[in-house]
């Protein structure tokens, strides 16, 4: 299989994406719950780690919490520019674009935002409608590495525009790699608005869908990341190398992905998130 990149911001210091050999997996099996042994005092938050929040993307001004990736050349892996324009608020959440430039030296624009702050142990939470397409990639991602001085730690969630029925789990710690994986979900991302969730704690990652565990690190996994980082959401197409990974772009000349909310909930806390505001809607 082809390479499957690294995330870092607009402006990092060169580095090789890392190299993917997961195997599909059909259906997920609940993963599993650890309880904390009883005689164990609470862990720490992490350093730099800001309170809870939750974002209705659309209704909030997205630029009051979230810095928009600029650039005005493709680097890296990434094969467009970053393009500010590129996000909009619309009625039904904030829209993240993937255009055709018709430029040879620029031939795609591509859109990114980063929370200004970072967060750390908790659940993040996201509802998003992801854009259908070969050669597109949406994720939604905790991210901290070298650019900002720290190691590279990230969790994230990804898609492949080629194949919107499927979901990837990732996850670095000092810029080594857990072991990640990809399963079938029971629907096409990119026909409507859905849950996705994942819950950081210093033992164990676990990613949900919907509300529904679908996989989780091992027990105190080496590869759990111990920094804070900055929430993302991305929506882009590679250079030429990344298509065996991601496929020849072919989506018209522009696909969207949306994001209708965004929230964090600190370890041991509960607030309002993403996931009542699902439940509302599904109810009403």
């Amino acid at each position: 299989m082809a390479d499957v990149p690294i995330y870092y911001p607009v402006a990092p210091p060169e580095a090789a994406p890392a190299p993917s050999d997961a195997a599909d997996k059909l259906a997920p099996e609940a993963a599993p719950q650890p309880a904390p042994a009883p005689d164990q005092p609470q862990a720490k938050q992490l350093a730099n780690s800001s309170p809870a929040f939750i974002s209705l993307l659309g209704d909030d001004r997205l630029e009051a919490s979230y810095y928009l990736s600029q650039s005005k050349a493709p680097r890296d892996f990434y094969g467009g520019r970053w393009a500010p324009e590129n996000i909009e608020s619309t009625a039904n959440g904030t829209t993240f674009s993937v255009k055709k430039e018709g430029n040879t030296d620029v031939p795609f624009s591509i859109a990114e935002a980063s929370t200004y702050k970072r967060y750390g142990y908790g659940r993040y939470e996201a509802i998003m409608q992801i854009g259908k397409g070969s050669g597109l990639v949406s994720a939604f991602f905790t991210y901290t590495g070298p650019y900002f001085g720290d190691p590279h730690d990230e969790v994230d969630i990804e898609f492949l525009g080629k194949d919107t029925t499927k979901i990837h789990f990732n996850y670095w710690r000092n810029g080594k790699r857990g072991k990640f994986a990809t399963f079938d979900l029971p629907f096409d991302a990119s026909e409507g608005p859905h849950l996705y969730a994942f819950e950081w704690l210093p033992d164990r990652i676990t990613w949900y869908v919907d509300g529904v565990p679908y996989y989780a690190s091992e027990l105190n996994d080496p590869f759990i990341p111990k920094t804070a980082g900055k929430v993302h959401f991305s929506h882009w197409t590679g250079i030429p190398k990344m298509r065996e990974w991601h496929g020849k772009p072919d989506f018209g000349t522009e696909a969207v992905t949306t994001v209708s909310c965004s929230s964090f909930t600190p370890m041991g806390e509960d607030k309002r998130s993403c996931s009542d505001v699902y439940k509302e809607k599904k109810n009403s």
